[in-house]
């Protein structure tokens, strides 16, 4: 291992000042969610400039793709939780046997995934999803393209993931920002054509994406290779069972959330689409202008899983808490803030992404009942990040299917069509599925039994760093 980079990260996470900790982690991975947005913030700017719907493509294949991505994201839960504990626990040597085995397996899963989607997605689309039929051609042309964001998106999550468990957050933020620039050089360019190149609309915005992503995943994984000399690994066939065992039992909850989030999702969306283009697209417009304050502080929840990882290996189990902890208070404070800002700014905003009237009409009377529970949905994602860095994932899960089948389907669905108070009845619904995972999530960090590793850390003599073990020796050596 670069033990002086390396060991570098792991102090100041494991004995380090925890808020400078936090924003040290925190700002990087604020930074690729930013990124994340300006992606779909550019694609729904230009869609909107090409035609007036186009832009409730991409939001029409997300939850689809959330499901999708459900197998790779309970993976990556249990890479997050061995590798950081492994760091943590300073056993180096298994961070390089675990990643091998982790990556081998993104690129089956992910590869697996491009193939099933490239050929249902006609009837996902068409049958489950019910998209209107203004815009269900443009949805079929993205998904034809888009299909091949999960073999970048699993190459790049396996990556970063790893960079993450080491402590360096900073690395793939920064090559993630300047993939952002380019695609927002390309959007235009590919969306509504220039010269020799055709305006493609939302196949164009698809392209551009996936371009984008590849080329990121690859720097990182040049960067990574470069800059950590000691850290290398390589495609495996031999996968333990006891390994299999572990991320079996860390990843398999939050596998089965990602799943229940996305087809709640997708049921969520034909709901919404049940009221037709209007609302299809003010519920677009509604939840970019939350994904803006989600992206600034989400990233923060983010970084508490690799501070609480880390610490767990060490056996630093009082810290841990009291990061998540820590954490959620700051979180309620400042998001509190920001829903405000969000609340008064909302009817600017949203006439950025259309001049209909109906459309600025009910996106803005969305915004209005959702902005408040935002500190309490960010508890949520705080929740599910103890979970991810601890390896104890099952309330978590627990808490998001109530959250979203139990509330957001099953009471919207009663509001909306039984009692017939119509789509603000989903939106209340909403509201009311954030309050209670919010809440449940922050007794379960303060109060909840997730302190405990899920690896076998070696005896403290084997893992001592090598200076303080000759300092103990020479110590001993003066007492006789």
């Amino acid at each position: 291992m670069d033990s002086s980079s390396i060991e570098g990260y792991r102090e100041r996470i494991v004995a380090g000042p925890i808020l400078s900790s936090m924003v040290r982690l925190g700002l990087p991975l604020m930074l690729t969610d930013i990124v994340f947005l300006i992606y779909n913030l550019t694609d729904a700017f230009w869609l909107s400039r090409f035609s007036p719907y186009a832009l409730a493509v991409p939001r029409q294949n997300w939850p689809v793709f959330l499901t999708f991505f459900s197998i790779l994201f309970g993976v990556s839960a249990a890479a997050l939780a061995m590798l950081s504990q492994y760091v943590g626990a300073k056993m180096y040597d298994k961070v390089n046997e675990s990643f091998s085995k982790f990556l081998t397996l993104f690129l089956l899963i992910s590869s697996t995934l491009f193939l099933i989607y490239r050929f249902s997605k006609d009837f996902i689309f068409i049958y489950m999803v019910r998209v209107p039929s203004e815009i269900l051609e443009d949805v079929l042309g993205y998904a034809e393209i888009i299909s091949f964001d999960l073999i970048a998106i699993g190459l790049g999550i396996a990556i970063n993931t790893l960079m993450q468990s080491l402590g360096d957050t900073k690395t793939p933020a920064t090559i993630g920002a300047i993939g952002a620039l380019i695609n927002a050089v390309l959007d235009p360019l590919f969306i509504l054509g220039y010269g020799l190149i055709p305006a493609m609309g939302a196949r164009g915005a698809a392209l551009a994406t996936v371009l984008t992503r590849l080329l990121s995943a690859f720097i990182v994984l040049y960067f990574l290779y470069a800059r950590y000399r000691y850290i290398r690994f390589k495609l495996t066939k031999h996968f333990d069972i006891e390994w299999l065992r572990t991320v079996f039992k860390v990843g398999l909850p939050v596998s089965i959330m990602t799943i229940a989030d996305g087809f709640a999702f997708t049921f969520h969306l034909s709901l919404v689409n049940l009221f037709g283009a209007v609302v299809v697209t003010a519920f677009t417009i509604g939840f970019m202008v939350l994904d803006i304050a989600n992206s600034i502080f989400r990233g923060f929840t983010m970084s508490i899983s690799i501070m609480v990882g880390q610490n767990l290996g060490a056996g630093n189990k009082d810290r841990a808490r009291k990061i998540a902890l820590t954490a959620s208070h700051i979180l309620l404070l400042f998001i509190y803030c920001g829903a405000a800002i969000i609340l008064s700014m909302r009817s600017y905003i949203t006439s950025i992404f259309t001049s209909d009237y109906l459309v600025m009409q009910e996106a803005d009377r969305f915004i209005s009942i959702i902005a408040w529970v935002l500190p309490l949905l960010m508890l949520s994602f705080l929740g599910m990040s103890v979970g991810r860095g601890s390896g104890h994932t099952t309330f978590p899960t627990i808490v998001n299917i109530i959250r979203f089948w139990v509330i957001r389907i099953g009471l919207g669905y009663i509001l909306a069509f039984v009692l017939n108070i119509g789509v603000l009845g989903l939106w209340i619904a909403l509201a009311v599925a954030e309050a209670f995972g919010g809440t449940a999530s922050y007794l379960w960090i303060r109060f909840g039994r997730w302190v405990k590793p899920i690896i076998k850390p070696k005896p403290i003599a084997e893992t001592m760093p090598e200076t303080l073990s000759r300092a103990i020796t020479k110590l001993d050596n003066k007492n006789v």
